[in-house]
């Protein structure tokens, strides 16, 4: 959100927390509304009235495929994560009839070299504003802690383990 609000664009934060709404907004959305799709027991439309121009998404599953369908003409979606799921229930008709393009963002196997270009530029050029309002220092004896706090879908943020005499 922070990047995309930086270069410009009016980014709209999804979540089921609803109590992250003003940390959201803080980060640069200027909109924060529920997850998708809304009616999570819905069938799925193959087409549905187009709201993005584009997204990034990182949940996948019913998620992915409401976006894809309320895409505008031309929009695209970078898909970076599958916590809704690895299945996407869609057709092809927003490819054929709306051109959108689904764009996979591989964490794992992008060579070295890519990765030290990107990681170069979001250390300057790229480098989100609010940064320090998603890092957390925690000191290893709270490890534990944060990783139960993750696990039920409580934590926000980036955790820094803080190691006694350093390294």
């Amino acid at each position: 959100m922070d990047l995309l609000a930086a270069a410009g664009y009016q980014a709209v934060a999804s979540t089921g927390k609803h109590d992250q709404a003003d940390h959201l907004r803080a980060l640069g959305a200027s909109e924060v509304i529920g997850r998708l799709p809304a009616d999570p027991d819905a069938k799925p439309r193959p087409l549905g009235k187009t709201r993005w121009a584009g997204a990034v998404d990182c949940v996948g599953g019913a998620t992915l495929a409401d976006v894809l369908s309320t895409l505008e003409y031309g929009g695209a979606v970078a898909a970076s994560g599958l916590t809704g799921g690895a299945a996407l229930n869609t057709t092809v008709m927003p490819f054929i009839l709306r051109g959108v393009s689904l764009l996979g963002i591989d964490s794992v196997l992008l060579p070295i070299e890519p990765r030290r270009e990107l990681w170069a530029q979001l250390g300057h050029a790229l480098k989100p504003r609010h940064l320090e309002k998603l890092i957390h220092e925690v000191d290893v004896k709270d490890v534990v802690g944060v990783l139960d706090e993750v696990r039920a879908g409580r934590y926000s943020g980036r955790a820094v383990v803080k190691v006694a005499g350093g390294f």
